[in-house]
């Protein structure tokens, strides 16, 4: 083989991995999209569809640069961080959120790391043909040798954003299964407000034995939320409000016979929820927050946990054993409803808390 054929040689070797480079950028690109446009949306009820539909076309117009970004900030979660809130609707909404747990070491990692695959996609399509040189031998070499050290840095990445998107689409495939569609609308109905209204009045105006008249809820219903009586049907699908409550799978629900030959309703909320036991904690923390707390809103934990402990031991148990939680922290956590300062005080750590500023 001769001069002119070696460099033929490797001038189309260089063509054929500039094109395998653009491929695999495109594939990124494209896999980005599909996490980006899908991995998170919310809405009411009506609305869920239509903004699917709008996340995906302007998803579609978005260059790597941008789907890098969003995509390193939407889908990154550390460890202890709380969901962000979202707007009050006067109807039932859902969101869903397809998110990573990493920590701020991953974090940075990975940002870097999409971040140099942007400089290099925008190397090969903006600066490397100007000083690519077909004609010259050398040139072709180093340009090939480049290619191919360009192409070990995006394949782990290529290979990380595929196994997320596998991890995704089994996600995706419960979700369109009639399994995660029963699921979708039993979370829609369970965040209702007026399952959430029912669940409050059950605490608030029970009879001694646990036990909530069902018309006492009603009155309640009809007053804060006027419409969701009339729209039983049209709303949710269900002639009835005993019906709804057992479809919720919150409430206990039955028929207590009187004396005229007639019945009356009563309710609960299932035991399995600790929901009265929830709720009465939460007053607990709150009125130690009140008693106890510094002039600057904050409370010590270890105050409010010997408050909890000498007034409601018996419902941190049971919110422990039912639900899980380890500790009042984990607890107070997951509720959501408190910002967490720590310190140190006497070289031991000083965890502090108040409610969430609205």
């Amino acid at each position: 083989m001769n001069a002119n054929q070696d460099l033929s040689a490797i001038r189309d070797e260089v063509f054929q991995k500039i094109g395998r480079n653009l491929v695999n950028f495109q594939k990124i690109e494209l896999m980005l999209k599909h996490l980006i446009a899908y991995g998170q949306v919310s809405g009411s009820r009506n609305e869920f569809q239509k903004n699917q539909e709008k996340k995906i076309a302007d998803t579609r117009k978005k260059t790597l640069g941008r789907l890098v970004g969003e995509f390193v900030e939407t889908t990154f979660q550390s460890t202890d961080s709380s969901p962000k809130p979202t707007a009050e609707s006067a109807e039932p909404s859902i969101s869903f959120s397809f998110s990573i747990e990493a920590d701020a070491d991953f974090y940075e990692s990975k940002k870097r790391e999409l971040k140099s695959l942007v400089d290099d996609r925008n190397d090969l399509i903006h600066h490397l043909l100007p000083r690519f040189n077909p004609e010259s031998i050398d040139s072709c070499l180093e340009i090939r040798d480049y290619l191919d050290q360009q192409r070990e840095r995006l394949i782990p990445e290529f290979e990380y954003l595929k196994s997320v998107i596998e991890n995704f689409k089994e996600l995706a495939a419960y979700l369109s299964s009639d399994e995660g569609k029963r699921a979708f609308e039993l979370g829609l109905l369970q965040q209702s407000p007026i399952v959430q209204l029912l669940l409050n009045v059950s605490v608030q105006k029970p009879r001694p034995d646990g036990w909530t008249f069902l018309s006492v809820a009603i009155r309640q219903i009809r007053q804060i939320l006027p419409d969701e009586m009339e729209q039983l049907e049209n709303r949710w699908g269900y002639q009835t409000l005993p019906d709804l409550m057992e479809a919720s799978k919150y409430f206990d629900i039955t028929k207590e016979e009187l004396s005229n030959g007639s019945y009356r309703w009563v309710y609960r909320s299932k035991p399995a929820l600790a929901y009265a036991a929830s709720y009465r904690l939460i007053q607990a923390i709150i009125d130690a927050a009140n008693k106890t707390g510094k002039t600057d809103d904050w409370t010590s934990l270890v105050s409010t946990a010997k408050h909890i402990d000498a007034t409601c031991s018996n419902e941190l148990s049971e919110v422990t054993e039912k639900l899980g939680y380890q500790s009042l922290y984990d607890f107070m956590v997951e509720s959501d409803l408190f910002e967490w300062r720590t310190g140190k005080k006497d070289e031991v750590h000083d965890i502090r808390y108040r409610l969430k500023q609205s």
